[in-house]
């Protein structure tokens, strides 16, 4: 490919790129040093008063009261703001205290044994980052929304304070705002202060229960508010007024009534704090966030068109996750973050247990393992994978542990231990458990002590093997049956340096066909399954079974956290099934498996397309349909659309149209009005590229070709927009429509889409003024957020030429990036615009760059380090797929 006969020229400009980052990590909070003033400190209580101007800063005072048992000097975090003063115990003026690296030093000198006080003043600005204190302008109406996101090491960015989680403190909060805006905090204001000699009101907040730093919280604005009630607890909804009308309170409310009804009842727990306030937020930097009382969501969650019912379970499932957080996470809080994983995973798994047991999703686990059980695989098939309790060595570390690990390894290594133990055990450990550290922080010895109480069964091997042990197992299921006996064998092994054997419980699931059925109303195929335990290297039983089976289907009902080394793929039988089975998620399960041979070369994309619209027209659940279309035409990651960019351009067009046509004509014959319509409409425009497909996709926008049924949604037709400009499509009506579409949608996500489709435009002067401002976030007229928006659509797969010439510069920006740079922006920036050229010379200049540069900031670190190992994956799919094509 011409692509590739440029690397070898920049790998001699790269090579001069040595390790030239010498910026310190004394920002960041070590473990050693949070453990060593947490042994200092108790009784910490915050009474905080804030001025929210309208100007790019607020100030404030904090008294922060606290005790000590001997006199030490103590550090204050606080970063970046200005400290005008600092008062110690009511009569010592602080003069001359460092504020040079993100903290404060309290002299060991100015501190007394028992209770102390310390009153500041300082002046801080407003983030553009997302964390911190976050402000934001709607472009639509001019009206200003703030907000906060602490978690992991954020609240300092507000405000001076011990920023750690087992530092537990009350809050007693005064904010003085313009009178138009809502205040929003973790409970409800005791009062309003409203003077017609000031503008603005003075709002009052009684003194919270003790909780972590990280969940503290402030938003405010002239934010519109709908309301409701579960029993006796008031529940809030905030959105910008320029959103409202997008919004359906009824789902928000039902979900989370929903939530409340299922977690109360399970954890014997009543709902611990006063109120639940849930705010939807722009520029917000992850799905959603659990302060107390205040939970924040991404407008992500917003469509400007009807809902799929993926999107509603999407909604359930997030609103159901940081509900749970109020118990796991919020009343219990982990020590230190190599605890993060029982707070995300806890609350990953019981969002599932609740939407399963108590909403209309009880397709939930399909989801579970759609989403988060692949996510878990992945991730732990990096060489930056790490045990679910982690070691976390500083705050800086603790950003990273954001993961599929700690999220969807935890959440299912926690499924298959309810499954091991019995979920009533399960149930009585986490009552007992939340009942003894409610207000208070905790370890895993405490959370596996409750479990063992409870079930009688030492946890202690268990918890070496899944929770401190890096790496999954990988197993073979042999077999052989004759005379209803079947013989059977798990040989399991433990990829990896530092993996291990381990203790499994599995579902192993057996069909027999029937392809001589002539009865339409008897099953073409039986089903059964039954479970096994397997150890160490190998196991064997023999097995009675009703029938000899035709196939057999490993870790059928997906208890397991394990990988299956499918050997001798039998396309005809698979097909088979996902014909006659009807239940979709052992078909899901089947169709992932299929999927997962493709990267083993043991199947082409070319065997997935073919099996994928062979099937696809006789398949009731849309679940399975959306899933199918995704892996055929998404234009991120790996598909079949994307693997025809391996090709010569010849067959890769060949290819490419026939794809297209199907999807064309599966769009124009899907019932109208229906969310497999949209599927079918997103997988077309996610595959566009022939100039043919172009036109179709530019005449569904201008409404010269109607499909009935199909009305483009404000998002639908910027993404249209998109599209197009990445292929480079020119007509004047093209350039016009664009001026018309900013004119219309005069929204931030309009003005974001407006600036992506300039930045995707295959032209190099463009791509340079663009990355000249990716690089530079710090003096950019945007916000990181919109900077995110615009990288993540600077280089799609079929520009590839044109990113070439910015290797060098990539490699070059981040060096220069420092470990206390925003890390959400240097984890999307990294990542966004990764060199991804699936060839042996890019793998080799990126490993070369990360073997030189020890002192990256960890989040980019850890995603050059996934993206050698996903250039290695690819360099070897598509070695595989072309010699087997």
């Amino acid at each position: 490919m011409k692509r590739v006969l440029y690397l070898p020229f920049l790998l001699f400009a790269i090579s001069f790129l040595i390790s030239c980052n010498s910026q310190n990590n004394e920002y960041h909070l070590t473990q050693k040093e949070a453990e060593y003033r947490a042994s200092l400190l108790s009784n910490i209580h915050y009474n905080l008063k804030i001025n929210l101007s309208t100007e790019d800063f607020f100030e404030g005072n904090v008294e922060i009261s606290f005790d000590v048992w001997k006199s030490e000097k103590l550090r204050l975090d606080y970063f970046q703001g200005e400290v005008q003063s600092v008062v110690l115990n009511e009569e010592h003026q602080l003069d001359n205290i460092d504020h040079t690296n993100g903290f404060l030093i309290i002299p060991a000198q100015d501190i007394k044994k028992g209770n102390n006080k310390i009153k500041i003043n300082f002046k801080t600005p407003y983030a553009r980052t997302g964390n911190g204190l976050h402000k934001f302008t709607d472009p639509d109406d001019k009206e200003i929304y703030i907000y906060s996101q602490f978690e992991a090491f954020h609240a300092n960015k507000m405000f001076p304070c011990f920023d750690q989680p087992d530092l537990k403190a009350t809050f007693q909060l005064t904010v003085e705002a313009p009178k138009s805006w809502k205040v929003i905090s973790s409970n409800n204001q005791s009062s309003i202060l409203l003077s017609t000699n000031n503008p603005n009101s003075i709002h009052t907040f009684p003194k919270t229960e003790k909780f972590s730093s990280y969940v503290f919280s402030l938003h405010a604005g002239p934010y519109q508010v709908f309301e409701d009630s579960y029993n006796s607890i008031p529940l809030k909804l905030y959105v910008r007024r320029s959103l409202a009308k997008y919004i359906n309170p009824r789902d928000w409310f039902q979900f989370t009534k929903e939530g409340f009804a299922f977690y109360e009842g399970y954890f014997d727990f009543a709902y611990p704090f006063s109120k639940y306030d849930q705010i939807i937020v722009p520029e917000f930097n992850f799905g959603a966030m659990e302060n107390v009382g205040a939970v924040t969501f991404s407008e992500r969650f917003v469509s400007r068109g009807p809902m799929t019912r993926a999107q509603r379970e999407n909604l359930s499932d997030v609103i159901l996750h940081e509900l749970a957080h109020m118990w796991f996470g919020n009343l219990v809080t982990m020590k230190w973050w190599n605890g993060l994983w029982l707070n995300e995973s806890f609350a990953t798994y019981m969002a599932s247990l609740a939407q399963e047991r108590n909403s209309e999703f009880h397709e939930t686990w399909e989801t579970f393992f759609e989403k988060m059980k692949q996510w878990a695989y992945d991730e732990d098939s990096f060489s930056t994978n790490h045990p679910i309790e982690a070691k976390v060595e500083n705050t800086e570390e603790a950003f990273t542990q954001f993961d599929g690990i700690t999220y969807g390894k935890g959440a299912s290594v926690l499924k298959q231990l309810v499954f091991f133990i019995g979920e009533t055990n399960f149930q009585n450990g986490v009552r007992t458990y939340l009942k003894r550290y409610a207000y208070s922080n905790s370890t895993l010895k405490d959370f596996l002590f409750e479990l063992e109480l409870a079930s009688g069964i030492s946890l202690r091997k268990w918890s070496k093997d899944w929770l401190e042990t890096k790496g999954t197992n990988e197993i073979e299921f042999v077999s052989e049956c004759s005379d209803r006996f079947l013989k059977w064998k798990v040989i399991q092994s433990k990829p990896g340096m530092e993996n291990k054997f381990r203790d499994h419980k599995i579902n192993i699931g057996i069909y027999k066909f029937d392809a001589n059925q002539k009865n339409d109303s008897l099953p073409a195929l039986v089903y059964d399954s039954f479970p096994i335990i397997y150890t160490g290297r190998a196991t064997s039983y023999v097995q009675e079974v009703k029938d000899c089976p035709d196939f057999i289907l490993v870790n059928a009902e997906d208890q397991d956290f394990v990988t299956w080394k499918w050997k001798d793929v039998d396309l005809e039988k698979v097909k088979y099934i996902l014909k006659y089975d009807t239940n979709s998620f052992r078909k899901l399960m089947l169709w992932n498996a299929l999927a997962q041979q493709i990267e083993l070369g043991e199947i082409t994309f070319e065997d997935f397309y073919k099996t994928a619209t062979e099937i696809i027209p006789g398949e009731e659940s849309s679940k399975l349909k959306k899933w199918i279309l995704a892996n055929l035409s998404s234009d991120r990651g790996y598909s079949y659309f994307t693997s025809r960019f391996w090709f010569p351009n010849e067959k890769r067009d060949i290819d490419i149209k026939k794809l297209s046509t199907f999807l064309w004509e599966g769009l124009s014959q899907e019932k109208p009005q229906t969310d497999l319509q949209k599927y079918w409409f997103s997988a077309f425009l996610d595959s566009t590229f022939l100039k043919e497909d172009q036109e179709r996709l530019w005449n569904l926008f201008i409404g010269k070709t109607n499909i009935i049924g199909l009305k483009l949604d404000q998002d639908q037709r910027w993404s249209i927009l998109i599209k197009l400009s990445s292929l480079g499509y020119k007509s004047d009506e093209f350039r016009t429509s664009i001026e018309t579409e900013k004119k219309i949608d005069t929204s931030s996500r309009g003005t974001n889409s407006a600036l992506s489709v300039e930045a995707t435009s295959p032209s190099i002067e463009i791509k340079t003024k663009w990355f000249k401002e990716l690089v530079n976030p710090k003096s950019s007229s945007h916000s990181t957020a919109t900077l995110r928006s615009v990288a993540y659509q600077l280089f799609p797969v079929y520009q590839k030429e044109l990113q070439l010439p910015f290797f060098k510069l990539y490699l070059e920006a981040l060096d220069k990036f420092d470990k206390i740079d925003d890390e959400n922006y240097l984890d999307g920036f990294a990542k966004s615009l990764t060199p991804d050229f699936c060839s042996a010379e890019s793998k080799h200049l990126l490993s070369k760059f990360v073997n030189s540069h020890s002192k990256l900031p960890a989040s980019i670190k850890k995603t050059l380090k996934k993206q050698i190992d996903l250039e290695e994956r690819c360099i070897l799919m598509k070695k595989k797929n072309l010699s087997l094509k």
